[in-house]
């Protein structure tokens, strides 16, 4: 009876892992809900190797996107604020967009990348006292780089998610 309970426990857990990759392109702790599925590790027999696995995966897939973006913003051109401005920015883009675009994903993942433009370029401007071409410069950095953190993120995710599905299946 134990094992048919440590069973139920490990497909419960699979399923919730899949539902925390289905959350991250939301802009949800995705990844962080895959790594609380390896929780409960130690007591299924799985040790604690798998758990501070995941919670690497999950804090190197949080810092990838946050650095990504910034790094990108910066790298064409835009100011410390004007980086800044495109990473707060892609938070407000993502939610307004994700309403207006009903598309599911897509209008997330755009409003994010969106929302990172606008907020790169209206500081670049107002802030940083810099030309109209600058901050278009700036905003395009902050656009491409919400893109690639935001699926440097997924991938991340998926990782765990296949790391998670062996440690339950017990390859490991």
């Amino acid at each position: 009876m134990l094992s048919l309970g440590i069973a139920s426990l490990k497909i419960l857990l699979g399923l919730v892992g899949g539902a925390g990759f289905l959350l991250i392109p939301f802009g949800l702790p995705g990844n962080w809900l895959i790594a609380l599925c390896a929780l409960p590790g130690p007591w299924i027999g799985m040790g604690w190797t798998p758990f501070v696995l995941q919670l690497a995966l999950a804090s190197l897939a949080e810092l990838l996107e946050f650095t990504t973006a910034m790094k990108q913003a910066r790298r064409s051109g835009a100011s410390r604020a004007g980086g800044w401005g495109g990473v707060l920015g892609s938070i407000p883009g993502a939610i307004l967009l994700t309403a207006l675009i009903p598309i599911p994903i897509l209008g997330t993942l755009l409003g994010a990348a969106m929302g990172a433009f606008l907020g790169a370029f209206l500081v670049e401007i107002a802030y940083s006292q810099r030309t109209h071409s600058d901050g278009m410069r700036s905003g395009w950095g902050a656009f491409l780089g919400t893109l690639i953190g935001k699926f440097l993120k997924l991938g991340l995710g998926a990782a765990q998610l296949v790391l998670l599905g062996a440690h339950l299946v017990g390859l490991f």
